[in-house]
């Protein structure tokens, strides 16, 4: 589910939804699914304060469906059994909710404010201020964590992005123009 919950900037949430698709088949995520929630810097600065205890307004925050029992995602296993089409398993939930859930990868809540004053700073446009926001957030859905990796999050995401820039007709790639890499 993709949403807006903000009124100040005008967002094409087909588009989005467009976008989302083409990142969930390039990650061959199968049933993995995610909601994507647009908001702006007053909601998105009490998420942050409650759950990271930071009060002030960020980009972006995935909040992880599944976690193992140390709180923590346990992303390779996780990642390999959402490529490779296997359900995901674990959890404390009954066998209703599992099924019902078991697919679920997370929300991503984005700050428009806060994506267009990144966007414009870095000089590109809100639009793809917000699709990197997206990738960047369901890459914590799978367990990445670009503090802890030693830059392995980052060379994946950048890579992510450049493969996603270029159009496909007919299912060839061909040579296009998107987004620039920051």
């Amino acid at each position: 589910m993709i949403l807006s919950r903000q009124e100040k900037f005008a967002l094409d949430l087909h588009s989005l939804k467009t976008y989302v698709e083409a990142l969930r088949k390039l990650l061959r995520l199968g049933r993995g699914n995610f909601n994507v929630c647009c908001v702006g810097d007053r909601e998105i600065r009490k998420l942050n304060s409650a759950h990271l205890g930071r009060s002030w307004p960020t980009d972006v925050l995935a909040f992880p469906w599944l976690e193992d029992k140390s709180g923590s995602l346990a992303r390779s296993r996780r990642a390999r059994g959402l490529r490779s089409g296997r359900r995901m398993r674990g959890s404390s939930l009954n066998s209703r909710s599992r099924g019902e859930f078991r697919n679920f990868l997370g929300d991503i809540v984005i700050s428009v404010e806060t994506a267009r004053r990144n966007a414009r700073a870095e000089g590109h446009s809100l639009k793809t201020e917000i699709r990197w926001l997206v990738l960047h957030g369901l890459l914590h859905l799978l367990g990445y964590d670009h503090d802890a990796d030693h830059g392995e999050m980052t060379a994946l995401e950048l890579s992510l992005r450049d493969r996603l820039k270029k159009p496909r007709i007919s299912g060839r790639k061909t040579a296009g123009h998107g987004a620039r890499n920051v």
